[in-house]
């Protein structure tokens, strides 16, 4: 009885959190190989679906797979009207590390994998780049 209580408590908490949160779908053209974790993503179209902390991209052709990921708020959004996504750029390797979508008051931003904060340790940043958003 007692788990029962329990996983209906997380379930109540799950389902509220969601009901307000506000979700976007978005689209970009990245024009290079970038990873987001540990996942190499190609170069092309991708779809962003965000909902509260979390963010769903795939290749926006509807093709096989695509990475969840949970974000966390970082800076106030100072980006354009539809948004844009921020790269790291360590040697030929590119992080994103900021997505600004339109609905958000804050950035939001993965995680950094063991890889990327190695990299950044090591060589250190190459430069940003950015990529606008657009609306479905």
């Amino acid at each position: 009885m007692k788990r029962l209580v329990i996983a209906a408590g997380l379930f109540v908490a799950t389902v509220s959190t969601s009901l307000f949160a506000q979700t976007m779908d978005v689209q970009a053209n990245i024009p290079f190989d970038f990873r987001i974790g540990n996942t190499v993503l190609p170069s092309g179209q991708y779809s962003l679906h965000s909902s509260g902390n979390v963010l769903f991209v795939r290749k926006a052709d509807g093709g096989k797979g695509g990475i969840f990921m949970t974000v966390g708020e970082d800076h106030p959004n100072t980006s354009t009207a539809n948004g844009t996504l921020l790269f790291n750029r360590y040697g030929d390797a590119y992080y994103l590390v900021k997505v600004w979508t339109p609905d958000a008051e804050v950035a939001r931003a993965p995680l950094k994998s063991s890889r990327e904060r190695e990299l950044a340790s090591h060589i250190g940043l190459s430069e940003t780049a950015s990529v606008s958003l657009r609306t479905k």
